[in-house]
């Protein structure tokens, strides 16, 4: 996982001494949660967002690209802190940051098949050349990065890897202060990916981490689109079984993502009018209160804790 640079533009405030309070936003999901915050960061000053915080989204890496166990994500973001906190890399954090560095550098663009060779060469090399596997720590960091590139030296388009290799390393970790800042998981109850049962609660152990780590969990039961909902003004006519349960109503949509199509003309995950919802954030958070916000019991009903959030963004001290 890494901070998304273009999204976190340091904004003023109107004392420079004073110090902003990071708020870096974990998505489970890849388009539609982050075109919502895109959306409220660029409308900071309308929704009242409070100027000492700064909004810094956390994306994957390409190792956890299609992650949507809120589980697996908890996890990572955990390992990603500790590797920070006690200063080590793990293989695959190295290789990741090789990936992040390519698509930042547009070397690599929307081509999922040299993508994919790329990261099986990285694989390669690491347990057929240096004989390790991807768990294990990183004994010297500018060496092995060093080593890594020149393998693609040779090759066209990645002529300056080795030349950048300081740059591949520097400022990858994630700048949490721990105590200060805040990380919040924004994650849909789904049954399919969130396994809650007597055997597996993943559900309670996510709950439990994140109390324990200070985090903050802010889900929608059962997706995001319930929160989408949520800014129109005829949402509790919905059929509250169905938003439950939420069913397949097609081979490819299920019934709340087919309630927001009847709409929002054009809606779809990647895209749609985010500053129409903008617009209506006071609806959804006044909405939302006549729906469950208890984390506890979100395990069971329908609601959401955006709105809380939201609030939080405004209220900050």
């Amino acid at each position: 996982m890494r901070e998304k640079k273009t999204f976190a533009q340091r904004t003023r405030t109107r004392n420079t001494d004073e110090v902003r309070k990071k708020y870096f936003l974990v998505y489970e999901g890849k388009e539609t949660e982050e075109i919502y915050f895109e959306g409220v960061n660029q409308n900071r000053s309308m929704i009242g967002i409070n100027p000492l915080i700064e909004l810094v989204p956390v994306v994957r890496s390409y190792s956890e690209e299609g992650w949507s166990k809120p589980k697996k994500i908890v996890d990572r973001m955990l390992l990603n802190l500790k590797e920070s906190r006690l200063g080590t890399v793990s293989y695959e954090t190295l290789l990741n940051w090789f990936m992040d560095y390519l698509y930042e550098e547009k070397i690599l663009v929307n081509s999922k098949a040299k993508a994919k060779s790329l990261w099986q060469t990285l694989e390669w090399i690491c347990s057929e050349k240096l004989q390790i596997t991807l768990t294990e720590p990183v004994t010297d960091l500018e060496e092995t990065c060093r080593m890594l590139a020149e393998y693609f030296q040779d090759k066209e388009g990645y002529e300056q890897i080795v030349d950048d290799v300081p740059r591949i390393i520097r400022n990858r970790a994630i700048t949490y202060a721990e105590g200060f800042d805040k990380i919040c998981f924004v994650v849909d109850r789904d049954r399919e990916s969130f396994v809650a049962h007597e055997e597996n609660n993943q559900y309670k152990y996510v709950l439990e981490k994140c109390r324990e780590n200070g985090f903050g969990l802010y889900l929608t039961n059962p997706c995001f689109e319930f929160w989408l909902l949520l800014h129109f003004d005829d949402v509790e006519q919905l059929d509250e079984i169905q938003l439950f349960h939420n069913p397949k109503i097609t081979a490819k949509r299920r019934y709340t993502e087919q309630e927001l199509r009847k709409r929002m003309t054009g809606y779809t995950k990647s895209s749609y009018d985010v500053d129409w919802f903008m617009n209506r954030i006071d609806i959804a958070i006044k909405n939302e209160k006549n729906y469950c916000e208890d984390i506890e019991e979100l395990e069971h009903s329908v609601g959401s804790r955006v709105g809380l959030l939201i609030e939080e963004l405004r209220d900050i001290k």
